[in-house]
């Protein structure tokens, strides 16, 4: 309902942009709520199913626990097929819900997962942990990172579709924004749908920049950014990939392409997360790490 909602309004606004048509758009999408104190993607209903298993422990060949973080408007039930393959793999795999499926602001989630994975390393026994950001889930681990000192406690980070230097409003459809009134449409219906957080992942906004004060890495930390040049909301696609100073180790960042081995692949942005050719880009990775120590 809501994909067919958003495009008929998209394609409307684009034929006729008026000042009225954003309130149109928002009582389509919101007439069957009687609820509106939380934004529309986080009372869509949840999708998958992801338990943790706070019996699972790092192994000498598996020797971190790793943490999934979703994106906006999901939950922790969108790692079903990817945390399942890493647990069939030998990994203690964890994921939290956090920050109203991840509408709330940025610094409020980060203080949560922060929380969570502290959780996870008493538990464990672990000292470090993996991450495995999606889209916003990135940037949140990312904040907790650098604002809350947590990249001491980080070995390594996967991020996937994450805008990690900020994306253009609307995304593929940010040249709606230059129409008369489309950039107040566009900004009502991110309003509507994410909440505070869709603005805080824009290209520009303090916490983009932020994250990019001093440099992209923190310290002791390696990355995989994988990214996909198909994204309609990471725009322009190459915002997922960490830069490298020359002050840094060229290899504590792997930035990969799905369509490098995966020529033929047009992978949605919500899919990167259940993708087979992502999850075995992500175990390969994770099985790098792991031989490096």
């Amino acid at each position: 309902m809501l994909r067919r909602a958003v495009d008929r309004g998209l394609a409307k606004v684009s034929r006729n942009p008026r000042e009225d048509f954003a309130e149109e758009l928002t009582q389509e999408l919101y007439d069957h709520a009687t609820n509106i104190t939380l934004p529309l993607t986080a009372r869509l209903k949840p999708k998958g199913f992801f338990q943790d298993d706070w019996r699972a422990r790092p192994t000498g060949a598996r020797p971190w626990p790793i943490v999934l973080i979703h994106g906006s408007g999901a939950s922790k039930g969108s790692w079903e097929e990817m945390g399942g393959e890493l647990r069939a793999k030998g990994w203690a795999v964890f994921a939290p819900d956090f920050g109203h499926r991840a509408t709330a602001p940025i610094a409020e989630s980060a203080a949560q997962i922060g929380a969570y994975i502290d959780a996870v390393l008493l538990v464990t026994g672990a000292a470090q942990v993996v991450l495995v950001g999606h889209s916003q889930g990135g940037v949140v681990a990312r904040y907790w990172m650098r604002s809350y000192g947590g990249y001491m406690k980080v070995r390594h980070m996967v991020s996937l579709s994450v805008p990690n230097h900020g994306t253009l409003m609307g995304g593929i459809l940010h040249p709606l924004t230059k129409v008369r009134t489309g950039e107040g449409t566009m900004e009502r219906i991110m309003h509507r749908m994410f909440g505070p957080t869709g603005f805080e992942q824009l290209r520009g906004h303090d916490i983009i920049e932020f994250l990019a004060e001093g440099g992209d890495l923190d310290p002791g930390v390696t990355y995989t950014c994988v990214g996909t040049h198909f994204d309609p909301f990471i725009q322009p696609p190459e915002v997922a990939f960490l830069e490298v100073t020359e002050e840094d180790d060229p290899n504590r960042v792997h930035n990969i392409w799905v369509e490098d081995d995966n020529p033929r692949a047009m992978i949605r942005h919500n899919d990167m997360v259940r993708d087979p050719r992502v999850i075995e880009i992500v175990r390969a990775e994770l099985d790098r790490v792991a031989r490096l120590g």
